[in-house]
């Protein structure tokens, strides 16, 4: 999985690992190499198990999985990187 995030920072992303962030993060801090890989690796596995929910027949129970499923990886993510 690439990093979707290459290059110089723009306006959204500080170059500085100590930024600090508020609730609603106008400016994100810069990520280390470990973290970066660890991002790509949480959402690399969720890629993983939505194609296994995707594999159940359709119905309201498989949405409430894939929507749980977006939820816990955006709070993984979210405390990642603040």
């Amino acid at each position: 999985m690439n990093h979707l995030f290459t290059g110089t920072p723009d306006a959204r992303q500080s170059s500085e690992r100590n930024e600090v962030t508020s609730r609603f993060r106008p400016r994100y801090r810069a990520l280390s190499d470990e973290e970066k890989a660890l991002h790509d690796a949480i959402k690399s596995k969720a890629a993983e198990l939505e194609e296994l929910i995707e594999a159940v027949k359709p119905g309201r129970y498989r949405s409430l999985g894939i929507t749980a499923l977006e939820e816990s990886i955006m709070w993984a993510i979210k405390e990642l990187t603040s």
